[in-house]
């Protein structure tokens, strides 16, 4: 079991969303906490600037003052969710960071290039874990575990598009702009 994606709407929002996605099981989409904190660090080394901080548990806009953060903080794209006392504030994310242009292109090379992720980002996940658990034994980088991660990944991209795309689809059919929130509590 991993960490799942959770969008946040109300009623009438959600129930224009179903009609343009046609059911919910098309945005389901999970990654193990390790995968997304690895992923977190690793992707920037590809040139991702925006989909890193949504995988990171830790971010708070406005304060990395990266390219990607200025982008996000631009459109108000991320906020912290309030917190208990003792919890970390945790980022949620707005639908407006979908529309920005440098989201959607991120978006559609992780879907359409299956060598964003190689090997050396499965080597560093079985470091991750090895560290983690303190044995080599949970998890073993190979070609099967690769072909699952550039899956996973690519489906992120998928439901994230399907999102990106849906706004649009609801904007035009129903003159009424779709908002929500997405997030991967953990």
């Amino acid at each position: 079991m991993g960490e799942g994606l959770v969008v946040d709407t109300t009623i009438t929002n959600a129930e224009h969303m179903l009609k343009v996605i046609g059911g919910h099981d098309k945005l389901y989409w999970e990654w193990s906490g390790d995968h997304l904190d690895v992923a977190a660090w690793w992707l920037p080394q590809k040139g991702f600037k925006i989909l890193p901080k949504i995988f990171d548990c830790t971010y708070q806009p406005g304060t990395v003052g990266d390219e990607g953060d200025r982008l996000i903080t631009s459109v108000r794209g991320c906020r912290l969710r309030p917190y208990e006392v003792g919890e970390k504030p945790m980022p949620l994310w707005t639908e407006s960071v979908l529309e920005l242009p440098q989201t959607r292109a991120e978006l559609k090379r992780i879907v359409e290039d299956e060598g964003v992720l190689d090997m050396s980002f499965e080597e560093e996940v079985a470091k991750y874990i090895a560290r983690s658990y303190g044995s080599e034994d949970y998890y073993k980088a190979n070609e099967e575990t690769l072909s699952e991660d550039r899956w996973t990944l690519k489906r992120f991209g998928e439901v994230l598009a399907l999102l990106a795309d849906c706004m649009e689809q609801v904007h035009r059919a129903e003159h009424v702009p779709l908002f929500f929130e997405f997030s991967i509590p953990r």
